[in-house]
């Protein structure tokens, strides 16, 4: 307890008050998300926090899309969208081409229409999901987030809102 009100006391002579230092470790517009839909000419619609992604860093790594970022570079959003000329399902897709081993996998979700995965690497937690919209006949169009481990709590709504409402 001494502890705590030195540390409290010390901030506010600092002219930090400690509900906004806990606030300063956290990503950058988590606490006011601002909901919005991206769509693209292929047909993806996804509500992203928009709030939070506030910085466009340009083409996604993989597929085409749009790579966004947090103003601290503290989390980052991939919307994007692969060719499936493998004719992959999303089993298929998972099978070839998961970079992450099993041990890093929290949670994985299959079905013949989408695949969903999460985990995490040192001390990000990452999630990815896949829509298949016409099975392996066609396009995949998917979102990939990465954030801090120790904000995994808070951000278990936003992200499940940002997968559940992933469109092709």
């Amino acid at each position: 307890m001494r502890l705590l009100l030195l540390a409290t006391v010390v901030l506010a002579t600092a002219g930090v008050h400690p509900a906004s230092a806990q606030q300063a470790d956290r990503t950058a517009g988590l606490d006011a998300p601002l909901w919005r839909v991206f769509a693209d000419e292929a047909g993806t619609r996804v509500d992203y926090p928009s709030g939070i992604f506030t910085s466009d860093a340009g083409a996604a790594p993989r597929g085409t899309g749009r790579e966004l970022r947090s103003t601290d570079e503290r989390a980052r959003l991939l919307i994007y969208v692969e060719s499936n000329t493998e004719r992959y399902t999303p089993a298929g897709f998972l099978r070839a081409q998961m970079r992450a081993s099993g041990a890093q996998l929290d949670y994985q979700r299959v079905t013949d229409r989408f695949f969903a995965v999460s985990g995490s690497n040192d001390d990000q937690i990452f999630y990815s999901r896949c829509n298949f919209r016409f099975g392996a006949g066609g396009p995949f169009h998917c979102i990939y987030v990465t954030y801090p481990r120790n904000e995994e709590r808070l951000w278990d709504r936003i992200v499940t809102r940002m997968s559940l409402s992933l469109r092709p």
